[in-house]
């Protein structure tokens, strides 16, 4: 009976007392006319059973949250397994949903891109490396002599981006610190007067080190040592990135900032690669690609590319996240299975640990790349929109994402 999975007496829907044996470890097929029962069979007796049995094998604790479901009307079922059931649902139409996602290919870019990308200035092409204090203060000092004499320089920590709280500790902390100002949600606001936040809303919170006169010489010693010590206390407070503010506003990073032009990267984390992000989605179009919902026409600032330019300069294998997505499975898989080899031989050469951070993402998207191509979808392109899909094609992918 290991072989096999046993059933006695069916009686789900229109089945007559139904007994059958179906071997395991085969690919079986239920064929017949309709209303012969071949659902009835399938998926409200075979799969609901195991489907039963497998929560009644979980803790009370993990049932409470799924309920409990009604036995089939069957005297006895055998050598069930655990059961996946991929039914015929109609695939999504949302604009936001794509091969990639679908599958969960784009998340593991996402954090592929984010943990080994290597990021490139979108104005001069440069590779941007990590900039040194002095540097920082470097461009500060040239950024006050363009505003000289008009107003002074805000030198600002971001401190919370985009994140729910009421963060009452924080401003309390800051007050005992010595601050006194922080600029919320756009707004500069006193930390001597009591700030309510809704802990339910994302807020944006930089906190205000100092304001330094721009008609200061700062090849006096003692102002570009004041200079120096407010954006070191901005790089501690904002996980090394400085905000200054005169007639521009100007981020600047201690990690990623183009010496030629000083433009600046944002934090490269995973949310930056998401189109579903603000951090990560085109501002104009909003993730779409398109310049509406209803339209079919690209972006004219993303080009159809759904991300910041930002989010585009960040290369792995000399790609950006966008034209990974652009390949078809079969070549998305090549590239992956060369970046593999590539990426191991730079860690051990460098003697980093690049690689141990990239492995585990790039083995789970090759997973996912090789049963799409096992089920026959390899010319699909990884930025195919769910909604285009035919209805075999959706249920392949759909049974790629539930087996992965």
């Amino acid at each position: 009976m290991k072989d096999v999975i046993s059933i006695k007496g069916a009686r789900e829907h229109n089945l007559k007392n139904v007994s059958l044996v179906i071997p395991r470890n085969k690919m079986v097929v239920f064929t017949g006319p309709s209303g012969s029962g071949k659902s009835s069979l399938a998926y409200d007796t075979i799969f609901a059973e195991g489907q039963r049995r497998y929560i009644e094998s979980l803790s009370a604790y993990a049932r409470q949250f799924l309920g409990s479901l009604d036995k089939p009307d069957v005297d006895e079922i055998e050598g069930l397994s655990p059961a996946i059931s991929i039914d015929q649902k109609s695939h999504s139409g949302n604009p936001r949903s794509t091969v990639a996602t679908i599958t969960e290919i784009y998340d593991y870019l996402r954090v592929l891109y984010a943990r080994v990308g290597t990021p490139f200035c979108p104005r001069c092409g440069s590779e941007i490396r990590k900039m040194t204090n002095e540097q920082i203060v470097d461009i500060a000092v040239n950024i006050a002599s363009r505003a000289a004499g008009k107003r002074n320089m805000v030198v600002m920590a971001p401190v919370v981006r985009g994140r729910k709280g009421e963060y009452y500790q924080m401003f309390y902390d800051f007050l005992n610190a010595g601050y006194s100002e922080v600029r919320l949600n756009g707004e500069m606001k006193s930390l001597r007067e009591r700030i309510v936040l809704d802990r339910n809303k994302a807020h944006t919170i930089d906190l205000v080190i100092d304001r330094i006169p721009t008609v200061l010489d700062f090849r006096e010693l003692d102002n570009r040592l004041r200079l120096s010590e407010a954006i070191g206390s901005a790089l501690k407070y904002g996980q090394d990135v400085v905000t200054i503010i005169t007639d521009e506003e100007t981020s600047l990073s201690a990690k990623f900032t183009c010496p030629k032009d000083g433009f600046s990267f944002p934090e490269i984390e995973p949310r930056l690669f998401s189109f579903n992000s603000p951090y990560g989605a085109c501002p104009e179009c909003h993730g779409l690609g398109t310049e509406s919902v209803w339209s079919e026409d690209p972006c004219k600032i993303c080009l159809g590319k759904r991300l910041k330019e930002e989010s585009l300069s960040v290369l792995i294998g000399g790609k950006n996240i966008s034209n990974v997505v652009g390949l078809s499975i079969r070549d998305a898989h090549a590239f992956f299975e060369e970046l593999d080899i590539a990426l191991f031989e730079k860690s051990e050469k460098e003697k980093s640990g690049m690689y141990e951070v990239a492995e585990l993402p790039i083995k789970e998207i090759k997973n996912r790349l090789q049963f799409m191509i096992n089920v026959g979808l390899d010319y699909l392109a990884l930025e195919r929109k769910s909604g285009t899909l035919s209805g075999g094609e959706s249920q392949r992918i759909r049974l790629a994402s539930q087996i992965g």
